[in-house]
């Protein structure tokens, strides 16, 4: 989508990828070159910190057993439950997700005067929240290279590895779904100089 001169600021725009496709070396790469971003799993754990409402209301699905001896929510435990289970899955969403929107919206106050904000949502296209963005970024990287990754990184078995990313939508259909595609299925190298294009692009884009 073209911003127009009577666009709102800032021009919002919204990178995600699949588990594995390398997402957050995007976004670690764009803050490292000074530009806005917004993390939105930072942001999930800045609603669920002890004595907000987001850790009250899943306490009062999942238990008090889901609690760190220093009531501080144990991310991994929660992560267990709800990976077979859809119901309990979309009972968290249900929480979760409106709340980090309301959060993300706060946190862009601080950048209402940028002429574009990055926002790195994980689950952007599982949530519904593409008519919120300007434009979809998307990270890409083959199934085979996410699955490797995530052997390496998480230390689990490749099946399970692949139990993973069945989970989310498929990042072919996300493909589709995208203005601008990232393809991160090389080298650091290589993933920055397409992230340099994709900017000079933007930067043209929004003159």
């Amino acid at each position: 989508m073209t911003q127009n001169k009577t666009q709102k600021k800032p021009y919002l725009i919204g990178i995600t990828g699949g588990i594995g496709s390398g997402k957050s070396e995007v976004s670690k790469y764009l803050m490292s070159l000074g530009y806005p971003l917004i993390d939105a799993d930072l942001v999930s754990r800045e609603i669920v910190e002890p004595g907000k409402i987001g850790l009250i209301k899943i306490v009062e699905i999942f238990g008090e057993a889901i609690l760190n001896p220093d009531r501080t929510l144990n991310r991994g435990m929660l992560g267990e439950i709800i990976f077979n289970n859809d119901f309990l899955r979309n009972q968290l969403n249900d929480i979760l997700h409106p709340r980090i929107r309301v959060r993300i919206k706060q946190h862009l106050e601080a950048y209402k005067d940028a002429s574009f904000v990055f926002i790195d949502v994980p689950l952007l296209f599982e949530t519904d929240s593409r008519e919120t963005y300007d434009e979809i970024l998307l990270v890409y990287a083959p199934e085979s290279v996410c699955l490797d990754r995530i052997v390496i990184r998480d230390k689990v078995l490749p099946d399970f590895a692949l139990k993973k990313i069945k989970t989310q939508m498929s990042l072919d259909v996300k493909r589709a779904l995208s203005d601008y595609v990232i393809d991160n299925s090389g080298d650091l190298s290589m993933l920055h100089s397409q992230i340099q294009i994709y900017l000079k692009t933007l930067q043209n884009k929004l003159k």
